[in-house]
């Protein structure tokens, strides 16, 4: 079903020409779905996980995103 839905998504991208606004805000929406993800998994209160260090890679890695 996944191999499906990549080849289904790159047939789309190829026919339908999508403005890079609706790129935008699809790639937000996904990034945004991944960072809840993540707080979810990797800082719950009984893992004793550092909250800083996940801030400090956060930021590390916005900046890099941003500088390419």
């Amino acid at each position: 079903m996944l191999a499906f839905a990549v080849v289904g998504g790159w047939i789309v991208g190829k026919l339908v020409n999508v403005d890079s606004t609706v790129v935008a805000y699809l790639f937000a929406f996904l990034a945004g779905g991944v960072i809840l993800n993540v707080m979810k998994e990797e800082l719950p209160e009984e893992r004793e996980s550092n909250f800083w260090a996940f801030l400090v890679g956060l930021v590390a890695y916005s900046l890099v995103l941003f500088i390419s």
